[in-house]
């Protein structure tokens, strides 16, 4: 080593002892890198976001740790000193003293030639470095490498341990610290013997079905997909997602776990294990197609169009539905603007699919009444679907274009003004008739027949016609059917005798009828006007409402609605114009007003446009004449006016009195017929009833044992055995009305009994030779002849029951005979008036209450006799004749209000609260009816169910 030079020798130094140090080092630090590892995985495993920086930071102070001392050795490799210091002065502390300082006095020697010589400088130094024993280097080199080799061994038992606890904790906590976005980036096994089923809603009647597991399917939208399977490793948060929701595995008890994912849309399902917050998937993968709940298809017939409500003033609506699981709700949606209407058209019952139907929408509408702007008309319909909840389908719209404002009232007076022009043709041509010579009588009359032929056509046209939804009812058609009649009586009467007195009387009643006519027309107009005006009374309040809006800066809402608005008073004040002399002054306030509302619009002076609408709003309400001369005037005039003295028929008013006794003639009589229900009612003595009851209870055995063998009910529809089980339910509900003492619903139910059982014998003969058939008429035969006898005793039982009540009654049924005369004279008065002149009434009308009156004369002479159910039959018919007699819509011509008729009576009698028995005798017949049914069991709970209606 002495001709070795220095360097050399402290490099050969450090080599002996990296030989000896460096493997255990070496192996020292792989066991802590590995033991760090595997306890930081264990740490990241918890998955919580401080446990995995932790873990994290843990892991790079170690690699930190390691690189340091990676770097630290090579520089000391490199340092001279520090290896002579660590390596002879360790082992030979006074040699490393002294081999240090000849060191330095080498470098020295080297830079400065004044210190010394190099060469005794390096002479020295090898020496020294000559004495430093390699076997005592060795010797500490080998003990600083068991250090090494105990640490080492340690730490890698904490790293075997650390493995050994459960090798597949490292590798999930590793994936859990590599984790990005809370999912891991490996997938790992966590289920295996996967079974899986799909059960779909219980709404669409479907039994479930299994799947291949992780095999793409289609379900219905909310199946719920069962995934079974055993777990891998035991101790897992395991779940069911789809990358965003997931649902927990649960243990089933059995080894396995379960979890259930109800469908939402379509998905992907992966098993995983929850590891705080940090997910870790199975790379099996389950793909599932949802399958919504379509919203249902509605098809209506002829939509899309546009329809003109004067055009067509009934829209027959027929639409089919179509859904692919089941309809609940089918509804006819109007919308007009911001309004809506839905009117439930179906509830379709056991979810059908498929559900047709009809509806019709008639001018009339009160919808259509109460808008002025289109009308769009749909039909829609809800779906069953609990999973998202009910969808609706809609048609493609009809589009209704309604009329103007009085459009329809304006048609309808226009379409009666032709008649009377018609009228007025016809007097106009009798005026102009000589009186014909003998031999020209027959062409004469011919003439004449012609004449009031056309005429008669032009007035039945305008009364049978639809003016935009609006016909003809009421008092003017009442008016004008009578003076028809009257015509047609004053045509005949020339015929018989064709004389200048004939004819001369011929012409009186055709100036008549034309004066009563143009009366009713008259008054049909201003009672229109009346109304009309009423309506654009609130369209004026709109246009206020709009034009307060603009004035408060909302130009959006504002100006739209002042538009419409303006646009419906314009068209309506048009048609207002129409209805004769009081429309026609309507007519001009309106367009009046709107002019007013235009100037201020112009001048965006929002305040005076409102002011303008809001008067007019309120003279429209006030629905008078301007003027009229010692009558009544709106507005302008001051005081309200009375009936015109100039009018040249009071036709109208004369069928409205006629229309005012006919309907309290009506009144009085139906309080007349209650009374003596009534009456006969308190005649009936309850100990009557049980004397009787004993022997009924012995006739209603004889009624059970008669139908024991009959059929029970559930045969098919009009077969023998169906009106046999008819028959036997009858029966038994006639043989329970004799046990409860009520022989008059017996009686009823005996006879409805002997019809089915009838139908039973006829339907069996018929039957071709099937058995069921012909045994159940032969026992319908055997049990008609017993039930007849014991019906023939009822009926006879009632009939002494209702002799004994009516002689009780006697004194009572007097007095009613008498009171029926009464009615009997007023409904011939009635009669009488409406034959002849102005208030003349159609031949129908006169027909029913001639024969209304023959029937109170029959119930005046049958209670007159004691005949109190007779006459009260009788009484029952002439009421049902009186009601007939009454003309459709009374007192209202179809759109006229009748707040407008403010001349009609103010005198009426108000019956007393003990007079008035209809209700009353309503309440009664009900009650009897539902509480009568043939279960005893159920009759008082069908009673009380009755009275609870009636509440």
């Amino acid at each position: 080593m002495d001709n070795e030079a220095p360097a050399l020798s402290i490099a050969r130094l450090r080599s002996v002892w990296d030989a000896e140090v460096g493997p255990s080092a070496g192996r020292a630090l792989t066991a802590a890198a590995c033991a760090g590892l595997f306890g930081a995985a264990h740490v990241a495993r918890v998955g919580s976001p401080l446990a995995r920086g932790l873990t994290g930071a843990g892991l790079a102070l170690l690699l930190a740790a390691i690189a340091a001392r990676a770097i630290l050795v090579r520089r000391r490799r490199g340092d001279a000193r520090r290896t002579v210091r660590e390596i002879i002065g360790r082992t030979d502390e006074a040699l490393g003293a002294a081999t240090l300082r000849a060191l330095t006095l080498a470098d020295r020697a080297a830079a400065d030639d004044r210190v010394g010589s190099p060469e005794l400088a390096g002479l020295h130094l090898r020496r020294l470095l000559g004495r430093a024993s390699q076997a005592r280097v060795v010797e500490r080199a080998r003990q600083a490498a068991t250090r090494w080799a105990s640490a080492g061994l340690a730490l890698g038992a904490a790293a075997l341990a650390a493995a050994a606890i459960e090798p597949s904790r490292v590798v999930e906590g590793l994936d859990v610290l590599a984790a990005r976005g809370g999912e891991a980036p490996l997938d790992l096994p966590w289920i295996e013997e996967v079974e899986m089923t799909a059960a779909p809603p219980e709404y669409l009647h479907q039994g479930a079905e299994e799947l291949l597991p992780f095999a793409p399917t289609m379900q219905p939208r909310g199946t719920v997909i069962t995934v079974r399977g055993r777990p891998v490793r035991a101790g897992r948060a395991l779940v069911l997602t789809d990358g965003g929701a997931e649902v927990p595995f649960v243990d089933d008890g059995k080894g396995s776990v379960v979890a259930r994912w109800t469908l939402g849309a379509s998905t992907t399902l992966q098993a995983a294990a929850r590891f705080g917050q940090v997910r870790v998937r199975q790379a099996d993968a389950q793909r599932v197609v949802s399958i919504p709940d379509d919203a249902p298809r509605v098809t209506l017939e002829g939509a899309p169009r546009t329809v003109k409500l004067l055009d067509e003033p009934s829209i027959p609506l027929r639409y089919e539905i179509t859904d692919d699981h089941g309809l609940r709700e089918v509804d006819l949606v109007l919308r007009a603007g911001a309004k809506e209407e839905r009117r439930v058209l179906s509830r379709p019952a056991a979810d059908a699919k498929v559900d047709r139907g009809g509806y019709e929408l008639r001018a009339r509408d009160p919808f259509f009444r109460r808008t002025y702007v289109p009308v769009e008309v749909r039909i829609e319909a809800r779906d069953n679907d609990p999973i998202e909840g009910p969808k609706w389908g809609r048609s493609e719209a009809i589009l209704v274009i309604p009329p103007q404002v009085g459009e329809p009232e304006a048609r309808r007076y226009a379409a009666l003004v032709k008649a009377r022009d018609a009228l007025t043709d016809l007097l106009a041509d009798r005026i102009g008739q000589r009186t014909p010579e003998a031999g020209g009588a027959a062409a004469h009359a011919a003439h004449e027949a012609e004449v009031q032929a056309t005429a008669r056509a032009a007035v039945e046209a305008a009364l049978a016609a639809d003016h935009g939804g609006l016909r003809v009812r009421g008092r003017i058609a009442s008016l004008a059917r009578g003076q028809l009649a009257r015509l047609d009586a004053a045509l005949a009467a020339e015929r018989k005798s064709t004389t200048r007195a004939a004819h001369q009387e011929l012409l009186d009643e055709t100036e008549g009828a034309l004066l009563a006519f143009d009366a009713g027309l008259r008054g049909l107009g201003h009672r229109d006007a009346r109304a009309v005006a009423q309506r654009l009374a609130d369209v004026a309040d709109e246009a206020a409402a709009a034009a307060e809006l603009l004035g408060n800066g909302d130009r959006e809402g504002g100006e739209v609605r002042l538009e419409a608005a303006v646009a419906v008073l314009g068209g309506g004040g048009v048609e207002l114009g129409k209805l004769g002399e009081l429309g026609l002054d309507l007519g001009e306030i309106v367009a009046n007003d709107l002019r007013r509302i235009a100037r201020a619009r112009g001048a965006s002076d929002w305040l005076h446009a409102e002011l303008s609408a809001r008067d007019l709003a309120a003279r429209l309400r006030r629905p008078e004449p301007s003027f009229g001369g010692g009558g009544r005037g709106g507005v302008e005039s001051g005081a309200p006016r009375g009936p015109d003295p100039g009018d040249a028929s009071n036709a109208d008013e004369s069928v409205a009195q006629s229309e005012r006794d006919l309907e309290e003639l009506a009144r009085d009589h139906a309080a007349e017929t209650n009374a003596v229900a009534e009456e006969l009612s308190r005649a009936s003595r309850p100990e009557d009833i049980a004397a009787l009851r004993e022997e009924a209870k012995k006739h209603a055995e004889a009624i059970r044992e008669a139908v024991r063998d009959l059929p029970q009910p559930g045969a098919a529809p009009g077969s023998a055995e169906a009106a046999a089980a008819a028959g036997r339910e009858q029966a038994e509900a006639m043989a329970g009305a004799l046990e409860q003492g009520r022989p008059e619903e017996a009686v009823t139910s005996g006879r409805g009994a002997m019809r089915s059982l009838g139908d039973a014998k006829r339907l069996g003969a018929q039957a071709g030779g099937f058995f069921p058939e012909e045994r159940a008429a032969r026992e319908a035969g055997e049990a008609q002849q017993a039930l007849a006898e014991e019906l023939a005793w009822a009926e006879e039982a009632l009939r002494k029951l209702r002799q004994a009540a009516a002689e009780r009654a006697r004194d009572g049924l007097g007095k009613s005979s008498q009171r029926e005369g009464s009615l009997a004279d007023r409904a011939r008065a009635l009669r009488k008036r409406g034959e002849r002149g102005d208030g003349r009434m159609p031949e129908e009308m006169l027909d029913r209450l001639d024969e209304a009156e023959q029937a109170m004369r029959d119930a005046q002479r049958a209670l007159a006799e004691g005949d109190g159910e007779g006459g009260n039959e009788r009484q029952r018919d002439a009421q049902r004749l009186l009601e007939m007699s009454r003309s459709e819509d009374q007192g209202q011509d179809g759109d006229a209000e009748s707040e407008g008729d403010r001349n009609m009576a103010r005198k009426a009698d108000i019956p007393d609260k003990d007079k008035h028995k209809g209700p009353e005798e309503f309440r009664r017949r009900v009650l009897e009816g539902l509480g009568g049914t043939s279960e005893p069991r159920l009759r008082g709970a069908v009673k009380r169910y009755a009275e609870g209606l009636l509440k």
